[in-house]
Parts: C-alpha cells; structure tokens; sequence
C-alpha cells in the first residue's frame, strides 16, 4: 500500500488523545499487537477496495 504521510498526519490527528495515553500506558508487547492488529485490518480493506474495484472494472 503507498504511504503518504500527509494522509497519515491528518488522520493522526483525529485519534482522541485519551486513546494515546491508554496506548502509552500498555506494555511494550501490547503495543506491537494493536500494532499488528491494525496492519492486518489496513491489508483487509486495501485488499476490499482492490477487490470492488477489479469488479467495477469488469461491469
């Protein structure tokens, strides 16, 4: 998937500061699955989007 950071700095900037400070607060280990959780579901809908788009390519 592209990475365009200033995509990535405007939706940063909607994440509600108390989840920040939850996220800060687990451990180390915690953060990396959440981190890994959210990739998987990134590739999930990148995959969805690729997916509706082939079908509408082929209508």
């Amino acid at each position: 998937m592209p990475d365009f950071p200033e995509n990535r700095l405007a939706l940063a900037e909607k994440i509600d500061p108390e989840l920040l400070q939850m996220l800060a607060r687990m451990s180390r280990r915690q953060q990396r699955q959440i981190l890994l959780l959210l990739m998987v579901v990134e590739n999930l809908l990148f995959e969805m989007m690729r997916e509706r788009r082939a079908r509408e390519d082929l209508e």
